[in-house]
C-alpha cells in the first residue's frame, strides 16, 4: 500500500511541476513579433500558433507599448527656433501626433478584441459610442454562449431492471480539453459482514478522466470522455481486488427549436463584426471633430498673425505722425500739444501691438499642443511660423442647400452609426424570435465500459473471487492470482464488449414565457427608438447644414463689406493727411482716421477668419472634411501618414482661392 501511495504522490507532484512552469512562463510579458513594424497600429491579438506550440493560447497576447515620442515629421519642420508650418503640415501632424485621435484609436482595437472573443463563444464587451442591447443577455454582459449539458442523464426502468439514458454535450466555440485525477482512502464500519465478509470496510482508490467538449454555431455540441478508476478494498466477496474500471463515451446534443441554427448561435459574432464598422465610424467622427478643432486653431493663428501686422502698421502710422509733429513744432508751425497727442496715440498703439503679439504666442502654444504628443525640449521655446494666408472667398465654394443635404445624408457618421445600430437590432430580433420557442433537444450517446483486476485462478468448476475460490466444500485460498489491470479493462472498452447506446429528446416549455416575451418586446422597442432617433439625427443634421450654409454666405458678405470699409478708411486717411499737411486739418482728425483704418483692417481680418471657420463648419456639417483635405482614414488609424494629403489652397499646393 505504501509504495503505491508514494508513487501516486510523486506522480502528482511531478505533473504539477510540469504544468506550473509553462503556465508561469505564459504570464510573462511577450516579446514583439519579429515581423512587427515599428509604430504600426496592431488589431490582431490572437495567438494563433497553437500547434506545435501548445502553450501559445495561454500566453499573453502582444500589445505594442504606448509611444509618446513625436513623429519625425515635426522635428524635420523645425529650424532656427521656429516650426515652419503649412496647412498640409498641420493636417499630417495632427493625424500622427494628436492625442485625441490617439485615444479614439483604441476603440477600433476594442472592437477587434470583441470579435476575437465572440469567435470563441463569448459575448462582446461593447465599444465607446456603440449601443449594446440589454435584451441580448439573460445574465451579465459578457456571459457568452455556453450550453452546459455535460453529464445530464435521465433514467427509466421497471421493478427488476433499468436503463440509464446518457446525454453529453455543451462547451463553447473554442474546444475545451479537460483532465482530472484524484485519490481517496477511507475506513468505514459496517453493521453486518454478510455482504463483504468483514465487519468494517477499507477503501482505497484513484480516478482519472479526460475529454474534449465543443459547441458549433449550428447549436450542435459534442463531448468525448475517456476515464476510469482503480479501486481496492478489504472485502472478501469482490470478484476483482484491486479492480480497474474504464469507460469511454461519445455524445452529441442538437437543439431543434430554441437555440437552433447559425442565426441564433452566431448572434454575437455578427454583432461584433457590425461593431467593427461602427468603431471605424465613431473613429472617423472623432478625427473629423479633432481636425475641425485643429483647423480652427490654425485659422485663429493666421488671424492673430494678421492682427499683429495690422497693429504694427498702426504703430508705424503713429510713430511717423509723431516724428512729423515734432519737426513741425521745432519750426514753429504746430502747437506742442500736437506732439503730446501723437505720443499718446503711439503709446496706445504700442500697447495694442504687445497684446496682439502675446495673443499670437498663446495661439501658437495651442497649436503645438494639438500637433505634438509632448511639448518638451526645443519644441517648448520654438515659435510657430505659418506659411499660409487666410482663404479668399470663391464664387462656388459651397453647393446649394439641397445638394449639401444630400452630401450630409451620405457622409455624416452619425447616420451611419444609427443605421448600424438598427442592423444590430435586426440580428437581435431574429434571436429573440427564436427564444420565444420551446426548448426541444435531441441527443445521442455511445458509451462503453470495461472491468478487470486481480482475480484468483481457480479450477473450471470453481467460482473465482479476488483471492479465493468457491468450491463445493467451501471457500479456499486461490492457488495463484492473475494480475490483470488497466490494459485488459481498456481493451474491453475499446472493443465495445459492454456497450451502452442512448437516444433521447428533451422538451421544455415555460407555461407563460414572460421572460422571453419581455425580451422580445424590449428588442422591438429599441428598434422603434432607433427609427425615431434616425429621423431625429437627420433633422439635427439638416438644421446644422442650413446653418453652416448661411454662415458661409454671411461670412462672404462680411468680407465684401469689410474690404470696402478698409479701402474707404485708407482713402479717408490719405485725404486727411494731405489736408493736415496743408494746414486744413488737425492732429486729432488724423489720429481718428488712423484708428478707423486700424479698426477696418481688424474687421477685415475677423471677417476672413469667420469665413475660414464657416467653411470648416460647413465641411463638418456635410461630413466631407476628411475627403476635402484628402485624408485617408487608414493613415489616421495607423497614426502614420503614407498618402500625402493634396490640399488645394495650401502653401504646398497653392491655388487661386488662397493668397500666399
Amino acid at each position: 500500500m505504501m509504495p503505491y501511495r508514494l508513487r501516486l504522490t510523486a506522480l502528482m507532484f511531478v505533473a504539477s511541476i510540469f504544468l506550473t512552469g509553462p503556465c508561469l512562463h505564459a504570464q510573462e510579458a511577450p516579446a514583439p513579433p519579429a515581423a512587427e513594424s515599428s509604430g504600426a497600429f496592431r488589431t490582431d491579438y490572437a495567438n494563433r500558433r497553437w500547434f506545435p506550440d501548445l502553450w501559445s493560447p495561454y500566453e499573453m497576447p502582444y500589445v505594442p507599448e504606448t509611444k509618446m515620442k513625436n513623429s519625425e515629421r515635426l522635428q524635420s519642420l523645425m529650424s532656427d527656433g521656429k516650426i515652419h508650418l503649412t496647412l498640409l503640415d498641420i493636417v499630417e501632424l495632427a493625424l500622427e501626433n494628436n492625442l485625441d485621435i490617439a485615444v479614439a484609436r483604441y476603440n477600433i482595437a476594442y472592437a477587434h478584441t470583441d470579435l476575437l472573443r465572440t469567435q470563441g463563444g463569448g459575448a462582446p464587451r461593447g465599444i465607446n459610442g456603440g449601443f449594446t442591447s440589454s435584451a441580448l443577455y439573460s445574465g451579465a454582459v459578457g456571459s457568452g454562449v455556453s450550453a452546459s449539458t455535460s453529464g445530464v442523464s435521465t433514467s427509466t426502468g421497471g421493478v427488476s431492471g433499468g436503463a440509464n439514458s446518457i446525454q453529453l454535450g455543451g462547451g463553447t466555440f473554442d474546444p475545451e480539453a479537460f483532465f482530472s485525477m484524484g485519490w481517496n482512502q477511507n475506513l468505514s464500519p459496517l453493521g453486518t459482514n454478510v455482504v463483504t465478509g468483514v465487519p468494517y470496510e477499507f477503501n482505497q482508490g484513484a480516478s482519472y478522466f479526460t475529454g474534449v467538449v465543443q459547441e458549433f454555431q449550428t447549436g450542435t455540441s459534442y463531448e468525448v470522455v475517456l476515464g476510469g478508476q482503480r479501486y481496492k478494498n478489504n472485502a472478501l466477496t469482490d470478484a476483482f481486488n484491486p479492480e480497474v474500471y474504464t469507460e469511454m463515451a461519445v455524445g452529441f446534443t442538437q437543439p431543434i427549436l430554441n437555440g437552433y441554427g447559425r442565426r441564433v448561435n452566431s448572434l454575437f459574432i455578427r454583432i461584433a463584426r457590425n461593431d467593427m464598422k461602427e468603431a471605424d465610424s465613431v473613429f472617423r467622427q472623432q478625427v473629423m471633430t479633432t481636425m475641425g478643432t485643429v483647423l480652427n486653431e490654425y485659422w485663429d493663428f493666421l488671424s492673430d498673425k494678421e492682427n499683429v501686422r495690422v497693429k504694427e502698421q498702426a504703430l508705424a502710422y503713429s510713430q511717423k505722425l509723431l516724428e512729423d509733429n515734432k519737426k513741425q513744432v521745432q519750426i514753429g508751425t504746430l502747437a506742442p500739444i500736437s506732439v503730446v497727442q501723437a505720443e499718446s496715440e503711439a503709446a496706445s498703439d504700442e500697447q495694442a501691438l504687445i497684446v496682439a503679439q502675446t495673443n499670437l504666442q498663446q495661439q501658437g502654444e495651442l497649436i503645438k499642443t494639438a500637433i505634438a504628443k509632448r511639448v518638451e525640449g526645443d519644441l517648448t521655446s520654438a515659435q510657430i511660423d505659418a506659411m499660409d494666408k487666410l482663404p479668399e472667398p470663391k464664387p462656388n465654394d459651397i453647393p446649394s442647400v439641397d445638394e449639401a443635404l444630400k452630401l450630409a445624408y451620405a457622409n455624416r457618421p452619425e447616420i451611419e452609426q444609427t443605421e448600424l445600430n438598427l442592423r444590430d437590432e435586426e440580428y437581435n430580433l431574429a434571436a429573440r424570435r427564436n427564444s420565444l420557442l420551446p426548448s426541444l433537444n435531441v441527443y445521442g450517446t455511445y458509451a462503453a465500459t470495461g472491468l478487470s483486476g486481480h482475480q484468483a485462478v481457480c479450477a473450471a468448476n470453481e467460482a473465482a473471487l479476488a483471492t479465493y475460490c468457491e468450491t463445493s466444500l467451501g471457500t479456499i485460498p486461490a492457488p495463484s492470482i492473475a494480475p490483470d489491470g488497466v490494459s485488459q479493462a481498456l481493451t474491453q472498452t475499446l472493443q465495445g464488449r459492454y456497450k451502452n447506446y442512448s437516444l433521447g429528446v428533451n422538451l421544455a416549455f415555460p407555461i407563460r414565457n414572460r421572460q422571453a416575451q419581455a425580451d422580445m418586446a424590449r428588442a422591438l422597442l429599441e428598434r422603434r427608438q432607433f427609427e425615431t432617433q434616425l429621423q431625429q439625427t437627420k433633422n439635427t443634421i439638416a438644421q446644422s447644414v442650413r446653418t453652416a450654409v448661411i454662415g458661409v454666405i454671411q461670412a462672404k458678405a462680411q468680407i465684401d463689406a469689410a474690404v470696402k470699409a478698409t479701402e474707404y478708411a485708407r482713402e479717408t486717411l490719405e485725404a486727411e493727411q494731405k489736408k493736415f499737411e496743408l494746414g486744413e486739418s488737425t492732429v486729432f482728425l488724423v489720429i481718428q482716421m488712423q484708428r478707423d483704418l486700424a479698426t477696418a483692417e481688424g474687421n477685415e481680418v475677423t471677417a476672413r477668419t469667420t469665413y475660414a471657420k464657416a467653411l470648416t463648419s460647413y465641411q463638418q456639417s456635410v461630413g466631407t472634411l476628411l475627403a476635402d483635405y484628402n485624408v485617408e482614414l487608414s493613415d489616421a488609424i495607423q497614426g502614420t501618414v503614407t498618402h500625402a494629403p493634396n490640399i488645394p489652397g495650401s502653401a504646398a499646393n497653392p491655388s487661386p482661392g488662397l493668397s500666399n
